[in-house]
């Protein structure tokens, strides 16, 4: 009898481990051409204890041209469609386009901040790291036309030093994945497509075009799998450090 059992039990632990070496290869396969990630900016700032970090998505209509501004907290972003022609006081003028990272500094004037084109829209995103009591934007006269800016979740640092941020670019192939693990908090917008976000904390979040989602608990990790079948899908993620 004790024999029989031995034997039964020998079965089970050599079938599970079959399981698991299979379901291991089959992950290290497929990981190899789902996706590719580049980096498009890295700045750093003077460092700052940021408790919260406030973020819009803006759609400018043709030749829209945004009012003179400051800015108390840096801000970071991403032009996810169209061109914007951007300036700081005492820079030249320069063109960011379409899948351009921008990073607009705390202090300086922002002259401009146009949508470059008079015939199409213009769509960027921005995440603003801010202090106890700094507004995101602080305008110099009183607004006299409609901002589209779509608010997205304000991320609580609750006082995290910082003083750089790494902007990476990821494109997922259709149903590819990329794992994010946060040793740093890290915000992440989709571009383009959706996504489904699988998270041992949060559970699984679906995201599309224009949503952000972020990780900020240290060790946190998540898989970010791309939702179509057939459609590629574009994730822009942004390190603070």
């Amino acid at each position: 009898m004790n024999t029989q059992r031995k034997f039964v039990k020998s079965l089970t632990i050599a079938a599970l481990l079959s399981t698991t070496v299979a379901s291991t290869a089959i992950f290290a396969s497929d990981t190899k051409l789902k996706e590719s990630t580049a980096k498009l900016l890295s700045v750093r700032f003077d460092a700052r204890e940021v408790v919260k970090i406030e973020a819009g998505d803006f759609h400018f209509v043709p030749g829209q041209v945004a009012p003179i501004h400051t800015h108390e907290a840096p801000a970071i972003g991403y032009v996810s469609k169209g061109e914007i022609l951007y300036q700081v006081e005492g820079m030249k003028p320069q063109l960011l386009r379409e899948g351009d990272a921008f990073y607009e500094p705390a202090g300086p004037r922002i002259l401009r901040f146009d949508n470059a084109s008079a015939t199409e829209e213009a769509v960027f995103i921005d995440f603003n790291l801010q202090q106890k009591n700094e507004p995101f934007i602080v305008f110099e006269k009183e607004l006299t036309e409609h901002i589209d800016r779509r608010t997205l979740p304000t991320v609580e640092l609750k006082g995290r030093s910082l003083t750089q941020a790494d902007i990476f670019v990821t494109e997922i192939e259709p149903k590819g994945h990329k794992r994010l693990e946060a040793d740093v908090p890290v915000l992440s917008y989709v571009a383009e497509g959706s996504v489904k976000v699988v998270n041992s904390a949060k559970g699984t979040q679906h995201y599309h075009a224009g949503e952000s989602f972020s990780l900020v608990k240290r060790a946190d990790t998540a898989t970010v799998v791309n939702d179509s079948q057939n459609l590629p899908a574009k994730v822009i993620s942004f390190y603070l450090r």
